[in-house]
């Protein structure tokens, strides 16, 4: 995944929980092609949050920490 996504080794523990997050959230014949988030919540669990992992990203900075000409986007 590093690799895939151009970034360094400093990243290597957001690409541990992004694996384990995605490995949790996908079926598995062990519970009869359910999730395990599936069978502990009782419910689907919604995937449009996903991402590209690596992929650009804003940080939204309320209104209250910006300065005057600082960048808003």
């Amino acid at each position: 995944m590093l690799d895939d996504a151009c970034l360094s080794n400093q990243f290597w523990a957001e690409a541990v929980n992004t694996a384990v997050y995605l490995k949790n959230i996908s079926p598995t014949k062990a519970l009869s092609n359910r999730t395990p988030y599936e069978t502990w919540h009782g419910q689907k669990r919604t995937l449009k949050h996903l991402r590209v992992f690596g992929c650009l990203a804003f940080v939204h900075e309320p209104d209250e920490r910006r300065k005057k000409l600082d960048y808003k986007q």
